[in-house]
Parts: C-alpha cells; structure tokens; sequence
C-alpha cells in the first residue's frame, strides 16, 4: 500500500470518527428519562409500622414504599420529625398509624391526651394534603391484655377508665379525624380481629404473618390512590378522598 492511500485512508476514518461522535448512541438522561417512575407512599407510624409492613405493601402495588416508623413514637414526637420524614420525600401517599403510644396513661414522657392525639392527626394531615398527598388514617389494632400487662402497670389504665375503654376513645378520635378530613380510614381494629395470627406473643405487635396481613388490608386503601394520583398541588389544601370505611365499625376487640 502506497503513502497516498495510507493517508487516504486515515483521513475518511478520522472523519467517520468525527461524524460518529457527534451522534451519541443515547443522551445521558435518555435512559432514565424512559424508566417508569414508581408512586410513592410513606408508611408514618411507631414501632408497629417500623416492623416493615412497608415493604409487603410495596411489593404488592409495585410502589416505592418508605419506612418512617419510629419505635415509641406518639404523634407528638411524630409531629416533630413530619417535615424531615415524610414530607420531604414529597410522596403521593401517607399512611398514618399511630395511637399505640399515645394513649400510654403509665408514662407521662409518652402519653398524650386524646384531645391533643386528635389534633395532631389533624395536624399531619393538613400538612400533607397542603403539598398534595392523599391520606390514608388507620385506627388502633386489636392489643391482647394479658401480655400487655405483662410489661405495663395496670393502675394507671384502671384510673383512666380501663384499657378497654381508653382504646376505644383513641379509635373513636381517630375516626372523627378520618369523617372531618374526608381521608380514607382503614378500622384495622375490625379487620385484625378476625385473623388473631396477626398479633405476636407480645400482645401489641404484628407477628412476620401479621405484616402481610396489616399490608394487605393497607394495600386496598391505597391501590386506587396510586392507580389514580392526585393533581399536583396549587399551595392550597387539598380536600382528599372521601372519607371510606373499609370496614364495619364493629365492638372494640382488645384481647
């Protein structure tokens, strides 16, 4: 091969390089411009929550679920940590789970008084309907006494009226928060006592099985939410879904 087509030959190369590279086979973001993106939904709770019903419930709706149980949590504590928490990840659904703690009439550093419980489940969900979340409020599950009295003074719940008793105002709260809001209650109190596997031996806590339960029911609240996203939020409050019972009422159920 002569010099002339040596140099030839180079030259159409180093054009065709020059051609090739100004033709990406795919922009930077392209790849991930054309990946779905997940619905997200914020599981908000205590150690209930924490225990990772979370991550069932993502499965089962194919949603980017986020744990923001705490355990020992009230909604007083919770209120403090909403922004960073939930908020913050501007999610499309909140799941608010508490009560567990806040009725704890044998710890004043814990306890928080139904009247002050109610107002700041007002108060969380004000604040996520403000940044265009929907709103799913469960109500206290099923606790199982003898075990509970196992770890807890029974003097303190008998001064206030009983456990019994003191259950049912929080879930009673819980529901006129749900009917006030207009926000989706989910009566885990109805529903979980008539599948006793879902409790622990200790009486407050979901078993493994009791996660894929407690998932399950949350998962019929929140499938036509992620099916069917809010509008984007215009700084105003949202008015959320109607308020749906998912379940009957039924008796207080604490074992």
């Amino acid at each position: 091969m002569n010099d002339w087509t040596q140099r030839s030959l180079l030259f159409l190369a180093l054009i065709a390089g020059i051609h090739a590279s100004s033709f990406p086979a795919s922009a930077p973001g392209q790849q991930a411009a054309t990946k779905p993106i997940k619905p997200k939904v914020v599981c908000f709770g205590d150690s209930i929550t924490k225990r990772g019903y979370g991550e069932i419930l993502a499965n089962i709706l194919d949603v980017e679920a986020i744990n923001a149980g705490v355990g020992g949590n009230s909604t007083a504590k919770a209120l403090r940590r909403l922004s960073k928490d939930v908020l913050a990840h501007k999610p499309d659904v909140v799941v608010i789970f508490f009560g567990t703690n806040d009725l704890r009439a044998d710890a004043d550093h814990v306890y928080v008084p139904v009247l002050k419980y109610k107002a700041n489940l007002e108060t969380m969900i004000d604040q996520c309907q403000h940044q265009g979340a929907r709103v799913v409020l469960c109500t206290l599950p099923p606790i199982e006494h003898a075990a509970f009295f196992t770890r807890h003074q029974r003097g303190p719940f008998d001064a206030a009226g009983g456990l019994s008793k003191l259950i049912q105002t929080y879930r009673d709260a819980a529901r006129q928060v749900a009917s006030e809001k207009k926000v989706t209650l989910v009566d885990l109190n109805t529903l979980l006592a008539q599948q006793p596997e879902w409790l622990s031996n200790d009486g407050v806590h979901p078993s493994k099985e009791g996660n894929t339960i407690i998932a399950k029911h949350i998962a019929k609240a929140v499938a036509p939410m992620v099916a069917n996203p809010a509008p984007e939020s215009t700084g105003a409050e949202s008015t959320g879904a109607e308020s749906t019972d998912l379940e009957s009422t039924g008796a207080d159920s604490p074992r």
